[in-house]
């Protein structure tokens, strides 16, 4: 499928500016080449054949500085997007150390393309957003919770972002107390979500009790109480360090859906939290500093499922 693609591409002497085939012909063949599940990501994998490897790169790069060069007639916001996330994945798959930054530098210049294009084109505010908070090459994380933020603001960010963009606030250092914590905001109940909220609980802990804040550093082990509440309800013993499969993750967001306005328990009135790994018993040692000592053991699973 892809040598069709880039026979009847590349065979051409002249692309017709604006062409809806020669555009169309182009993200097909950039869906291909940047397929998770296909040829060239299986091949950077392969560690056990270094020479395949990066001959597949080579082949890899070529293609896409070929739909670069016929790109330049074609005024299409998908197209460069799709242009940057074929830099994108061929930085991951092949390119090690400081050479990441010239392909990521023009990743972010074909997003920023396809922008100017169309300013609504999600994908691309989406993927410019997470590349400048998580890429230490090109970051720029002030403007990338702008831009997400702003896509949050809409309704319009992807729930596999929540996390990105947390982790954004917490890294700045701009964090503080949810007034209202809606356990029901978790629409995407992933492991690595649960696990970013708590960093940013952590980070929370840390700083009220510098300041000596206690009012605002109870209200803030209530919450995470009550977060690992919901984390145990969804996935029992699992600490939320790595991932799950397909229907534990399914399961949790009836989980959620199901528990999150239920769930108002706190450390004081209900003790340790049983059959849970959520809470380290590092944790714990706040808690009870905090409240004092508490005997009682509270198991949400039965209690609530």
């Amino acid at each position: 499928m892809v040598l069709k693609l880039i026979k009847s591409l590349f065979l051409k002497d002249t692309v017709k500016t604006g062409n809806s085939n020669d555009v169309r012909e182009l993200i097909d063949l950039l869906h291909n080449i940047t397929n998770g599940l296909g040829d060239y990501a299986t091949h950077a994998f392969q560690e056990d054949n270094p020479q395949k490897k990066m001959e597949k790169g080579q082949e890899m790069l070529s293609i896409i500085i070929g739909v670069e060069e016929k790109s330049k007639s074609l005024n299409n916001s998908n197209l460069c997007y799709l242009l940057a996330v074929a830099y994108r994945n061929y930085c991951a798959w092949f390119i090690r150390g400081d050479q990441r930054k010239k392909y990521l530098e023009k990743c972010i210049f074909f997003i920023n393309k396809a922008l100017s294009i169309s300013s609504d084109n999600i994908d691309a505010k989406s993927e410019l957003g997470r590349l400048l908070i998580e890429e230490r090459v090109v970051r720029n994380i002030s403007r990338g919770i702008e831009l997400l933020e702003e896509l949050k603001k809409d309704g319009k960010m992807p729930s596999y972002l929540n996390s990105v963009l947390t982790k954004a606030h917490r890294q700045s250092g701009d964090i503080e107390i949810r007034q209202q914590y809606d356990l029901c905001q978790f629409n995407d109940p992933s492991p690595a979500v649960f696990s970013e909220e708590r960093k940013r609980f952590r980070a929370l802990i840390s700083k009220y009790k510098k300041r000596n804040e206690i009012d605002k550093l109870k209200a803030t082990l209530d919450q995470y109480y009550n977060l690992a509440v919901l984390v145990t309800l969804c996935y029992g013993e699992h600490d939320c360090n790595s991932g799950v499969i397909g229907w534990q993750y399914d399961e949790a967001i009836n989980t959620v859906k199901k528990m999150c306005k239920k769930i108002n328990y706190s450390f004081e009135s209900n003790g340790i939290i049983k059959k849970s790994n959520f809470i380290s018993q590092n944790d714990w040692k706040a808690f009870v500093k905090v409240f004092g000592e508490n005997n009682k053991r509270f198991n949400p699973v039965k209690e609530l499922m």
